[in-house]
């Protein structure tokens, strides 16, 4: 079985006129298309969101109400900004399901965290607005994935 990871963007070529230039070698006037190339999102698929949660949150469990108050309270950088015991009380959910919720999504990359009280959501996971800004958001997510390994490796050591 391979392992292929999942195309996420792709090159899109749209026309956007036409113009004349003189051909050095034959000093003839030739016309060309002029051709606009960027990256687009790949196998987009538009879900609402908050309809999925709510229906989670009616037959699902306390961790449901916990993501959907962290996707509710997001910002358009993709951060959340809360403890986690304001997120406990706003969301009506003991501490340590909140912690644990917190853990299982650090664990599977949906969130991540340098810094006590604040998170960021993968902008492969979601995302509100435009290709660009949401690459420049993913290159953040992976610095910060990155800087929390390392110092996890640290913490190992000292132990």
């Amino acid at each position: 079985m391979t392992n292929k990871k999942k195309k996420t963007t792709t090159k899109k070529q749209v026309v956007v006129g036409k113009q004349e230039y003189i051909n050095k070698q034959t000093g003839e006037l030739e016309e060309f298309n002029i051709i606009n190339s960027y990256d687009t999102d790949f196998n987009f698929e538009k879900i609402w969101l908050s309809h999925i949660l709510e229906s989670l949150e009616v037959i699902g469990n306390q961790k449901i109400k916990v993501l959907n108050w962290l996707l509710a309270n997001k910002n358009n950088e993709n951060m959340i900004i809360a403890t986690q015991r304001k997120i406990s009380e706003k969301c009506g959910v003991s501490y340590p399901v909140v912690n644990k919720t917190i853990k299982a999504l650090i664990d599977t990359k949906a969130i991540s965290s340098n810094q006590s009280g604040v998170y960021m959501l993968n902008p492969d996971f979601m995302f509100k607005g435009h290709n660009k800004k949401r690459m420049n958001l993913l290159l953040r997510f992976q610095e910060i994935n990155e800087i929390d390994q390392v110092e996890q490796i640290e913490n190992k050591k000292e132990e």
